[in-house]
């Protein structure tokens, strides 16, 4: 349970880190998605017993077509923090989480998909360990994330939604 809980921190903070990811699709993008954002816990569909109790995202150019995420989340009395730094271009980026797990590296990678849909990748050493499809609402202040388990990290399906800050 241990091991379950860590991967929900972690996919949580690598879900949010999703956020950033999107800025880079399209310059609308950019203005619309730079900035803060705040998870609506009341909001989440998933597994009972790891509820996100709190989670924000702080998304910022980086320079050079590449944006950065700072992410924090809490789930079942932990707290964890990640950042990433990433293109939008299909591409595995390395994501630092907090707290650590000894031999694990997470990447992420993600796609646009529309407009306002994007697709992503998050991969437990080299591994597939869930997908994520993101779609903005039309006024852009709310982002619904889809995460679907991959194989044993199934139980990682969740619903989450954030607002914009």
């Amino acid at each position: 349970m241990k091991l379950l809980k860590w991967l929900l921190v972690v996919l949580g903070l690598t879900v949010i880190a999703v956020l950033a990811l999107l800025t880079a699709s399209n310059v609308q993008a950019q203005e619309v998605l730079v900035g803060s954002w705040v998870l609506d816990p009341a909001k989440y569909q998933g597994p009972p017993g790891v509820v996100p109790t709190a989670g924000t995202a702080t998304i910022t150019a980086a320079g050079g077509g590449k944006y950065t995420s700072v992410s924090e989340v809490s789930v079942g009395g932990v707290t964890g923090r990640s950042e990433i730094t990433y293109s939008v271009d299909g591409k595995d980026y390395a994501v630092t989480a907090t707290p650590t797990q000894p031999g694990a590296a997470i990447t992420q990678s993600l796609e646009r998909v529309s407009d306002t849909l994007w697709s992503s990748n998050v991969k437990l050493n080299g591994q597939l360990m869930a997908t994520v499809k993101t779609e903005l609402s039309s006024d852009g202040n709310t982002l619904t994330q889809t995460t679907t388990g991959v194989g044993q990290f199934a139980a990682l399906s969740s619903t989450v939604v954030f607002q914009r800050k």
